[in-house]
């Protein structure tokens, strides 16, 4: 395996990343990778929060033959540019930056190139390939096709139920912290009123910096739209414990798009790719990132590349 740094200059920021390549030499399929929501870098980690989604499946892809492109949202990482002010649609611009820079690179295979969203980066990527035509098809991890209003609500819903359901001490601090911060379905809808009204791109709230522009192009989105218009292959792959992306939209989504689909809602999965066998909980999520990533993710993955390429 080879790792080679990158970067472009993109709607005037300098965007950094990652090529990682097989041993051997040749123009290999490529993968680009497109992140979730938060100031995330190529390997989908923020100060708070190590997911290291991208780096692993990278590494497993280039063990296989594929090559991969992981990069660094703006502000983000190496990257420079403001994360905060930056709105959806400015990330689709910089996706497809990438894709025109992955498009001309001679490791690649330009007839080759896979668009892999996970989270956010599901409705990312399908708006990618509508600017460019010559993808070769999509895995989407953790999908969505619900408006965002709804998913916000439904996640404030059940962090408010957890905190509610903890007992002693730990319990007490809990929905004092959750009270403190507005962590419950009425706080979100007022929040969420709040941003569609708002006319500038960042907001905060108590200690928290906002990126208002953004929720609010997401939240102007319509997503079936968006998947009626893609005609590429598709994996899907949904969580069967995924408290933040319902994975019964996997289905919706695979009747939506105009192409070949293979869905799978795992069992077990959680939105960050590791495995909770007990009750699925939003509060679990740092204990749970102290496991690796399910190796199942990485196996039906791979297996869809493998029928794609050949």
């Amino acid at each position: 395996m080879i790792e080679e740094e990158v970067s472009i200059n993109a709607n005037g920021n300098q965007l950094s990343g990652t090529i990682c390549l097989p041993s051997e030499s040749g123009r290999f399929p490529v993968i680009i990778m497109i992140h979730g929501s938060g100031p995330l870098d190529r390997d989908e980690n923020m100060p708070l929060q190590k997911l290291n989604v991208f780096n692993v499946i990278a590494h497993s892809l280039a063990r296989q033959g594929f090559a991969s492109l992981r990069y660094d949202k703006r502000g983000c990482g190496k990257s420079t540019g403001d994360y905060y002010s930056a709105g959806l649609f400015d990330v689709v611009d910089d996706a497809v930056s990438w894709f025109d820079f992955v498009t001309a690179n001679e490791h690649f295979d330009a007839n080759q190139i896979f668009l892999l969203g996970h989270s956010e980066g599901c409705i990312i990527a399908p708006q990618v390939n509508i600017q460019r035509q010559n993808v070769a098809g999509h895995i989407l991890l953790c999908p969505f096709v619900d408006t965002i209003d709804s998913i916000l609500l439904k996640q404030a819903a059940q962090i408010e139920k957890e905190f509610e359901e903890s007992k002693g001490f730990g319990g007490f601090l809990r929905k004092l912290f959750g009270w403190m911060m507005g962590a419950n379905v009425q706080s979100q809808k007022k929040l969420i009123e709040k941003i569609k009204l708002f006319d500038k791109d960042v907001m905060w709230l108590m200690f928290q910096k906002l990126p208002a522009k953004s929720l609010r192009e997401l939240m102007s989105l319509d997503a079936p739209a968006i998947f009626k218009q893609i005609t590429r292959p598709m994996l899907i792959i949904g969580a069967e414990k995924d408290l933040q992306c319902d994975p019964t939209d996997v289905h919706r989504i695979a009747e939506l798009v105009n192409a070949p689909v293979e869905k799978h809602v795992l069992k077990d999965l959680t939105h960050i790719l590791r495995a909770h066998e007990g009750k699925p909980s939003m509060l679990e999520t740092t204990k749970l990132l102290r496991k690796p990533i399910e190796p199942i993710v990485l196996e039906t993955i791979e297996k869809w590349l493998k029928t794609r390429v050949l």
